[in-house]
Order: C-alpha cells, then structure tokens, then sequence
C-alpha cells in the first residue's frame, strides 16, 4: 500500500512528505488490522470457539516467538524501506 496525499502542504521537505507518508500507510494499516482483529474475537466468542479471556493469557512458545519476530521485522522493513532507500541513493 503506498499512501498518497491530495493536497501538497507548503514548506514541506521532501524528507518530511516521506515520512508523513510513511506514517499514513501504517496508521491505515494499523486501522484495518484492529477492525479485522475485533470482528476475529468476536465472531470466535460469540461462536464459543475462543473466548476473549483466552486470547489475553495466551503466552507464544519459542517457535511462535520467533516467528513473530521474523513477521515484525518484516515490517519494520518495509515501513522504513522509503528512508533505507533515499539514504542509498547518491546525492
């Protein structure tokens, strides 16, 4: 997802509009994931498959820790791939 602004805001650094951008694209990716994770929990608890208590005691073991880590450093990745990659571009 690449998130793009409609109207320019004067003054603004080039370094600054990435930035700006890359705070946009996560806060909707944080915001679909929240709405999406909700309706899961719901769902499941209004099923009787996974009460909500659960999810809150659940502690990973060593293979879904790693794993997560894997996933979150993917992330962080590609949120900051914008700055990563005009860090490497010659001036």
């Amino acid at each position: 997802m690449i998130a793009k602004r409609r109207l320019p805001i004067p003054n603004q650094t080039a370094t600054e509009d990435m930035l700006l951008a890359m705070v946009t694209a996560l806060a909707c990716e944080i915001a679909v994931l929240r709405e999406r994770l909700d309706t899961s929990e719901r769902l499941l608890d209004a099923a009787g498959v996974l009460p909500r208590a659960r999810i809150e005691s659940f502690t990973p073991d060593d293979a879904q820790t790693a794993e997560r880590e894997d996933l979150r450093k993917n992330l962080i990745s590609r949120v900051f791939r914008p700055m990563r990659d005009a860090a490497r571009e010659p001036t």
